[in-house]
């Protein structure tokens, strides 16, 4: 799945978990609605599924059953607990500015500051399931930066609706109110995933040309088997190993190539790689028909590369001599045959006299 593809379907997904989290806690608390607590126990409620989709849709690039079951189940708790503390946080911002005044500009910052840190405890929880499962710390921080942008715009448009419905906030204003906030939290989630991402892999040939992946575990493989971080099947699966290449997160944030004995070995810019190489910005990896590019936005390390061997270069033919003739061959080489060295002169010391024949 595109990046692109990746920003539509967590703000999909994200608004569709909204609307099931608030058809559940409406069925569940609708008679209770108009206490204090009861809306906290609602917003907890619609925080859950929003987790879930969010943290589901990310898995979406590489779908695998196992992994898209964990990824639901972690941002099913991510969504509880960040939500849960988003929550309770923005309520105790609201009810303190709630004690400046009745003032509708206050209140309605009150709730904007609310639904931003729900957001945050949102995108908090997702970034945690997503490091979990990458080990990548970054995505703590990705999710936090979207959850709190989606949930301010989340909060503007929840006061927007506030105010269009009379201040009455009927069972379709927080229908309306929750789908908005669960739109714009997946939104820019994934925007910040995207726009934030350090190393990222793009299949240019191949099977399903176009997918990306963001790079985070300490090990990504590419090959035919399911196991692989990227999938090589049907008409990309020729020449391919089950797992016929790994990509090795280094300490100082790089990447190394290295090929796994593959039978019909692995490329990098056209070269053979023999031996653990340093992935650089722009490389391209070719294996079997699949061809893949690397992209990094940020320079790790030193940045040098392992060398890479070439193929030897042949010693050059020795000179012909002077007077040397080519001559044909059946196969169409040219064969050098040199010419015949002339016999050395005879000197006096080393002429010999034949004697006369004796006298009959």
């Amino acid at each position: 799945m595109s990046f692109l593809r990746l920003i539509y379907w967590s703000a999909l997904i994200g608004g569709w978990g909204a609307f099931i989290g608030w058809m559940f806690s409406e069925i569940l608390l609708h008679y209770w609605i108009q206490n204090p607590i009861v809306g906290i126990i609602m917003a907890t409620l619609v925080a859950i599924p929003i987790g879930g989709g969010i943290c589901l849709a990310s898995g979406l690039t590489n779908p695998k059953w196992d992994l898209l079951i964990k990824r639901l189940v972690l941002g099913l708790a991510g969504g509880l607990l960040g939500g849960l503390l988003g929550v309770v946080v923005g309520s105790c911002m609201f009810s303190c500015l709630g004690l400046v005044g009745e003032v509708a500009f206050v209140v309605f910052l009150g709730r904007v500051i609310g639904w931003s840190f729900i957001g945050i405890g949102i995108g908090a929880g997702v970034g945690v399931s997503e490091g979990m499962l990458d080990r990548s710390f970054n995505k703590l921080r990705n999710g936090m930066i979207g959850g709190v942008l989606g949930g301010f715009l989340g909060g503007l448009f929840f006061g927007i609706v506030l105010v269009l419905a009379g201040d009455r906030f009927s069972i379709t204003g927080r229908a309306v109110s929750f789908v908005l906030l669960g739109i714009c939290i997946g939104l820019f989630i994934g925007l910040s995933q995207v726009l934030l991402k350090e190393s990222w892999l793009t299949v240019e040939q191949g099977f399903r040309a176009g997918r990306q992946l963001i790079l985070g575990k300490d090990q990504i493989t590419m090959g035919t088997s399911e196991k692989s971080s990227l999938i090589f099947i049907a008409y990309g699966a020729k020449g391919v190993e089950p797992i016929h290449l790994k990509i090795t997160r280094q300490e100082d944030g790089g990447y190394l190539l290295e090929d796994n004995q593959s039978r019909t070995g692995t490329l990098l810019n056209g070269q053979p790689v023999t031996q653990p190489t340093r992935l650089s910005d722009g490389d391209l990896i070719q294996f079997g028909v699949n061809a893949v590019r690397f992209n990094e936005r940020v320079k790790h390390g030193t940045g040098e590369r392992l060398p890479t061997p070439s193929v030897p270069a042949k010693p050059p033919a020795p000179a012909a001599p002077a007077g040397a003739i080519q001559a044909g061959t059946p196969t169409g080489a040219a064969v050098q045959i040199a010419a015949p060295k002339p016999a050395p002169a005879a000197t006096a010391s080393s002429a010999v006299v034949a004697a006369p024949p004796p006298p009959k």
